[in-house]
């Protein structure tokens, strides 16, 4: 009777050992539980945090593209109305606003010294179309402006590319010389202005699928805004989400 007592004490003392136990291990599943719930809660959170961020950074990159999309468009128009009645010999890229000067009348056949002909041009030509670029109401939105040499397939590449740099250094040489002609924002412009060569890298073509050498070998007027920037900017954003 005593060894059956003492063996029914023993085992309650058992059960008695293992239930703290057990309860001790329980909580501590709960609690790890609760905080991965937690934890899981928080980056659900903070995800949809950060991606109403990336949301309001795109919607706002998004509508300055668009507002300065809107701004080339209207310069464009502006440029097209400007010279739309000129007898100057330029082509107008109706989408970018370039306006391509081209033919013999612009340099002699492998030299970078202006012809005459062509001073009377850009004398006509620099008045009004700085006029528009660098009016109030476009100029904030304009980051350069690039006078661009292109040459035809004559020659090494290294050679027409240094006859190009040449060439449209001596463009912005003259438009901002002594000898030119006064006009308005000439001071502006001299601190947005750059000269490129592009050598034989942009051909014109003939329909024959031939090289145009007479278009080819041309001067082009370019501005930039600043949706390069944005641009960049967006891009960044775009890849750290």
């Amino acid at each position: 009777m005593l060894k059956k007592n003492r063996r029914i004490l023993s085992s309650t003392a058992a059960e008695e050992s293992f239930w703290p136990s057990f309860t001790d291990l329980l909580t501590t599943i709960i609690l790890v539980i609760l905080l991965f719930l937690i934890i899981t809660l928080f980056l659900r959170q903070s995800q949809l945090y950060r991606l109403e961020q990336q949301q309001e950074e795109l919607d706002y990159y998004q509508s300055r593209i668009e507002q300065l999309m809107g701004v080339r468009a209207e310069i464009v128009r502006d440029i097209s109305q400007t010279f739309a009645q000129s007898d100057l010999d330029i082509e107008v890229d109706q989408r970018t606003g370039a306006i391509r000067f081209s033919g013999s009348v612009l340099f002699g056949f492998g030299k970078d010294k202006i012809q005459p002909q062509f001073k009377e041009e850009l004398e006509e030509f620099i008045p009004e179309y700085i006029n528009v670029i660098l009016a109030p109401e476009y100029r904030d939105h304009v980051s350069e402006i690039v006078v661009e040499g292109h040459t035809d397939d004559v020659g090494s590449y290294m050679y027409n590319l240094e006859l190009s740099q040449q060439r449209a250094h001596s463009v912005v040489r003259y438009i901002l010389g002594d000898d030119f002609p006064e006009y308005e924002y000439r001071d502006i412009l001299k601190e947005r202005i750059t000269a490129n060569g592009r050598s034989e890298s942009n051909l014109i073509m003939n329909p024959d699928g031939s090289v145009n050498r007479d278009k080819s070998r041309r001067v082009e007027f370019k501005f930039r805004l600043k949706d390069d920037e944005v641009m960049e900017e967006m891009l960044e954003v775009i890849n750290a989400s």
